[in-house]
């Protein structure tokens, strides 16, 4: 008997149902994910289009500590108004590489900027730059006072760096302290973090000590060269190295290992000292770290113009007249005249001393910086000189004069070859010193 098979069972009715149903799901879940995506895409854009607050836009300050995450300057602008989404600045730095390029400072920020005018501001260094105005003709305590008083550094911890003798030494100073070598100039800074703390104010007093032997510099070499004088004696200056003749600051670096084959480099020439070496690994000699500059001249040179540049500075203003004074000065030095130099006096009587020099004054022998009653110049500078007064030291007008006394009121001086003309010029000066005093 011939038994046909069961027919193969058709499928459920319910089958195609939820076929079409995962179907449209899937197909919702993919509309979904691009409308989303496109939400997202047209938020990122009109994050990076529009400023924080567009119609009413403010200028804010923000204080960015050395150290500080990218988040934690993000929150901040936050919280000041200067951005809208913390996680799309985020993305926006990343994207752009700069996560890690954000600038430490005091910075004024906008809120009518775009967030990617915002991250270039920041990223770029453009930090609020306060001045420290050191002007021509002041002492040390005057700059330790300004320095102080603009909010850069303690007076007390400036004066124990500036008379430190480790201090003076790398900066090749022959003297007790930075007087001469604090360098009156302009200069735009970030306001420190801790103005009270030693090292801010060792970072200032090698700010205005860099920058005297940054401006100096040339006239050493220029002096040297025409007066013929050898180095200082392989004096280094280890604060400083040369580059292309130029004075740099040279920070310590530790000494990399090196090769046990390395062959150190050929000596400097007479510019520099030898390179620093120190012992790697294996005997080798470490030659990495930047050779120090040396003196281009003798240190007894250079503390002889230093002094007389000072001289030159407080005895006058006028421009034309300052080669002139430092001729005055190295006649008299030449013929071991006294210099008689009253600002030295005053100088010598220290910060506290405010009144007029006193004939007791002229004839006071202890006091080390009269130069009416020691010969030659005194023992060290009495300001801080400025370009032209050091240039003028350097390079004294030749003439024959031997004494000079103001005019009067517009700071020039009368010159004189002897002492009797000498006379005649203080008597015309003394004349018009009583004519205003009756005024």
């Amino acid at each position: 008997m011939n038994e046909t098979a069961p027919a193969s069972p058709l499928p459920s009715g319910d089958g195609p149902k939820k076929g079409s149903f995962f179907k449209r799901l899937l197909l919702f879940l993919l509309l979904a994910l691009l409308a989303g995506g496109g939400y997202v895409a047209w938020e990122a854009m009109r994050f990076l289009e529009t400023p924080a607050q567009p119609d009413s836009p403010q200028t804010v300050r923000i204080e960015i500590a050395p150290g500080a995450t990218f988040d934690r300057v993000a929150w901040d602008l936050y919280k000041a108004g200067a951005v809208t989404n913390v996680s799309y600045f985020r993305l926006l730095a990343r994207f752009q590489k700069k996560l890690g390029a954000i600038q430490a400072g005091e910075f004024e920020v906008n809120t009518g900027w775009t967030p990617e005018q915002l991250l270039t501001h920041l990223t770029s260094g453009r930090a609020i730059l306060y001045r420290l105005s050191i002007r021509e003709g002041l002492p040390w305590w005057d700059v330790a006072r300004i320095v102080e008083e603009s909010g850069f550094a303690s007076a007390e911890e400036f004066k124990a760096v500036i008379h430190d003798p480790e201090f003076l030494r790398r900066w090749g100073i022959p003297f007790a302290n930075a007087e001469g070598f604090l360098f009156p100039e302009t200069y735009l800074l970030r306001k420190p973090k801790d103005p009270a703390s030693r090292e801010q104010a060792e970072e200032i007093a090698n700010l205005l000590v860099g920058s005297f032997w940054k401006h100096s510099w040339p006239i050493w070499k220029e002096y040297a060269v025409r007066a013929g004088e050898a180095p200082g004696a392989a004096v280094p200056i280890e604060a400083l190295t040369i580059r292309d003749g130029v004075p740099f600051p040279r920070k310590a670096e530790k000494p990399r290992a090196v090769a046990a084959s390395s062959t150190p480099p050929a000596q400097a020439d007479a510019a520099t000292a030898p390179s620093v070496q120190a012992a790697a690994p294996g005997g080798a000699i470490d030659t990495a770290l930047p050779p120090p500059a040396v003196l281009p001249l003798s240190q007894e040179t250079l503390r002889r113009l230093v002094i007389l540049s000072t001289l030159v500075e407080k005895e006058t203003g006028v421009p034309e007249e300052r080669a002139r004074v430092s001729g005055v000065y190295t006649n008299r030095m030449r013929i071991g005249m006294l210099l008689q130099c009253d600002p030295t006096i005053l100088y010598g009587l220290g910060e506290s001393y405010k009144g007029p020099i006193r004939k007791s004054h002229l004839a006071d022998a202890k006091n080390r910086y009269n130069t009416y009653q020691h010969p030659g110049l005194p023992p060290g500078p009495i300001c801080s000189a400025g370009l032209a007064a050091i240039r003028a030291a350097a390079n004294p007008e030749e003439h024959k004069f031997l004494y000079f006394v103001a005019n009067g009121g517009d700071g020039s001086h009368s010159f004189s070859t002897n002492i009797r003309d000498h006379q005649r010029a203080v008597e015309r000066y003394r004349a018009w010193e009583r004519s205003n005093r009756n005024r």
